[in-house]
């Protein structure tokens, strides 16, 4: 009698169980939020140049191991003496933001305007779920301590409905200005080391005299008009002798000027060439008609033709790829030291 008893109470509390497990399977979440326990960022150091827009994407780890979305958000950036600098994430100041693609095709600066609008940003900007992290070109604007400071550090938290996480001490260290590329400005202590640019070797060809060009013979300056207050940006490209002289731009009668630059309104004035432009140049890192192989500089190319001494068809060029990030006027001046390039037949 007393094994029956044992029986049934086995078996009612079995069926109290299963009951219980239906009854309650409505309080228990079908799908919990979960984060990963060693999420974070795994760049650590950041060394963007201020008066530059640049992108870091794909910066988090564990993403695999974390439901989406993710909140992620600055919590603060504090200088090398521990004090908080919140305006380098909480002021916003108007960026560019592309609302479609740049194709370099475009026949107009209207064309290209057309497909970006102003928007308000802070100068460094994480992107809420992704964790992108964006330094736009208004960092000028800051009066950023440059290297060689310590610089700044920052903390993140990251999170979402299954908990959260701070990722402390990422390091922003930030380069002095350099409004163009090559630069003759030494990246940490911002002096010239050098007083012109030049091409590289392989972009210069069949340019004599009585001799041979080199390379240092071919001098390259980069040059703002500050006293330019007009309207807009324009590049102008002119080129001169050893002793400044201007040299007619259109002596290189090989170079195509409608497609020299992506420019337009092509105009020519004392032996030079101006158009008006859209800074950045390029102004999109993409691979264009205009640009080298990776679509970060653009692409100078002045060529002309000649007959040399036996009637032989000459081609000669100069390519020069370069950058230019702050809006103005700016001129390319390639200066040919001690002598000039022949352009006449012989």
């Amino acid at each position: 009698m007393k094994i029956l008893k044992s029986s049934l109470l086995a078996s009612f509390i079995y069926m109290g169980v299963i009951l219980c497990m239906f009854s309650c399977k409505s309080y228990i979440p079908d799908d919990m939020d979960a984060l990963g326990d060693q999420i974070k960022f795994t760049k650590r150091d950041f060394t963007p140049i201020v008066g530059r827009t640049s992108f870091h994407e794909d910066l988090l780890s564990e993403t695999n191991k974390s439901t989406l979305p993710l909140d992620i958000e600055i919590l603060d950036i504090k200088d090398a003496d521990g004090n908080s600098v919140k305006k380098l994430f909480t002021d916003k100041f108007p960026v560019h933001v592309w609302q479609s693609s740049y194709t370099g095709k475009e026949t107009s600066l209207k064309e290209i305007e057309d497909k970006r609008t102003i928007e308000y940003r802070p100068a460094i900007e994480l992107q809420k779920h992704s964790g992108d992290l964006v330094f736009w070109n208004t960092t000028s604007l800051l009066g950023l301590q440059t290297i060689p400071s310590d610089g700044y550090s920052m903390d993140v938290a990251i999170g979402n409905k299954g908990g959260s996480t701070i990722d402390r001490d990422l390091k922003l260290r930030f380069y002095k200005p350099r409004p163009y590329e090559p630069s003759e400005y030494d990246p940490n202590t911002g002096l010239a080391r050098y007083s012109y640019l030049w091409p590289e070797p392989t972009d210069i060809s069949n340019l004599i005299d009585e001799d041979q060009f080199g390379i240092y013979d071919i001098r390259i300056n980069i040059i703002k008009n500050y006293d330019n207050k007009a309207p807009g940006s324009t590049l102008t490209i002119s080129t001169v002798d050893s002793l400044y002289k201007p040299i007619d731009i259109k002596k290189f009668n090989n170079t195509n000027f409608e497609t020299l630059v992506h420019g337009f309104n092509p105009r020519f004035d004392n032996g030079k060439v101006t158009y008006d432009v859209l800074y950045p140049m390029p102004i999109a890192n993409i691979k264009t008609n205009y640009t080298n192989s990776d679509g970060t500089r653009s692409t100078l190319y002045l060529g002309y033709k000649r007959l040399d001494v036996l009637g032989r068809l000459s081609e000669s060029y100069i390519k020069f790829n370069f950058a230019i990030y702050e809006e103005g006027h700016w001129e390319i001046r390639i200066r040919f030291a001690g002598s000039i390039p022949k352009f006449d037949n012989d």
